[in-house]
Formats: C-alpha cells, structure tokens, sequence
C-alpha cells in the first residue's frame, strides 16, 4: 500500500482504483518509484545485513503448502536464472539459432558452440 500511495496516488495515476472499485472505475496503467535509502543513517549496515539474514532464514523455515518444494524470498529466482545463464548461456528457441546460423553462413561466420 505503501509504494502504491508514493508510486500512483502521489503522481494522479491511481493503479488500485480498477481493482477496488471496479471495471468502470478510472485507474492508470504504470507507474514507477525509486527510491534510495542510506541505510546508515538508522542502522549499522553490517547489523542489517545480518538481520536480513535472518529474516530470509526465517521466511525459508515457514510451513510450505501442499506441492511446495521451496520458498523464494524477492530476487531468489532470478538470481538463479541469472546463474544458470551465466554457466550455460542463454537459451534460443530452435527457430531463432535456424535464423542466426542462416546469417552466419551468407556472412563466412562461424556458429558459437
């Protein structure tokens, strides 16, 4: 609620509007906020690190619903899609490496491997 007052009602483009008050209702289509923190101007960072932590710890060790397997806290499955990229590339559909290799032959070029 937080960041829809900063990031929608504080600009005149209520995004919430449709979904409280209805399909007739007038609400706006993006939005955007940033914004930045000096953490060390409330806390030791060191201290907040850990705090997080522990709080990723905490939320991990919730009781899962039935099918499951594992709880992600914000980022955790990009990061692992980011890693698994940076490992073993990224992958192309069949018809877009068909095109690319197309490109490479008129142009003498050799296909990665």
């Amino acid at each position: 609620l937080l960041f829809e007052c900063m990031s929608s009602l504080m600009v005149g483009n209520p995004l919430l509007t449709t979904a409280i008050l209805g399909p007739g209702a007038r609400g706006g289509v993006q939005n955007s906020f940033i914004g930045a923190i000096d953490i060390s101007a409330f806390t030791d960072p060191d201290a907040y690190r850990e705090n997080i932590d522990q709080l990723v710890i905490a939320m991990k060790g919730l009781p899962k619903a039935d099918g499951v397997e594992e709880l992600f806290v914000p980022g955790e499955p990009e990061d692992r899609v980011y890693q698994e990229r940076i490992k073993h590339g990224i992958p192309l559909p069949p018809g877009t490496i068909d095109k690319l290799r197309e490109v490479a032959d008129r142009f003498g070029l050799e296909m990665p491997k």
